[in-house]
């Protein structure tokens, strides 16, 4: 083969191994803090003896969003949100007012869960 060719065959060969790395690094999931205050809540239940076993926070209308950026307690947070969500415990399945507290990005993680009683 020439060297012109050759030169080509091996852009062309670079080209298609570089274009699904680029792909792959453009699909990273998307945090997502209510599903950190989901798992957050589950985990605290566990850890405080509790029955939750699912916690579903409603993304709708009625969820609230305060961003700011405090710490609080020497914790840093984010944002917090208040919304309904759908709670299952011990005592079956319910709707229920929720708090959670999120430390944003890049820690990426609730830091508070409470259940506003009715």
């Amino acid at each position: 083969m020439s060297r012109p060719e050759t030169t080509l065959l091996r852009l062309a060969a670079l080209v298609l191994f570089a274009t699904p790395l680029a792909a792959g690094a453009q699909t990273r999931p998307v945090p997502d803090p209510l599903a950190d205050c989901e798992r957050f809540a589950l985990a605290e239940s566990k850890r405080d003896g509790g029955t939750l076993k699912s916690v579903r926070i409603e993304r709708g209308d009625s969820l609230i969003e305060n961003r700011f950026d405090k710490t609080i307690g020497g914790q840093q947070v984010a944002t917090e949100y208040i919304a309904f969500a759908a709670v299952e415990d011990a005592g079956g399945k319910r709707r229920a007012r929720v708090v959670c507290l999120h430390a944003g990005i890049p820690a990426n993680r609730a830091v508070y869960w409470v259940e506003i009683p009715q």
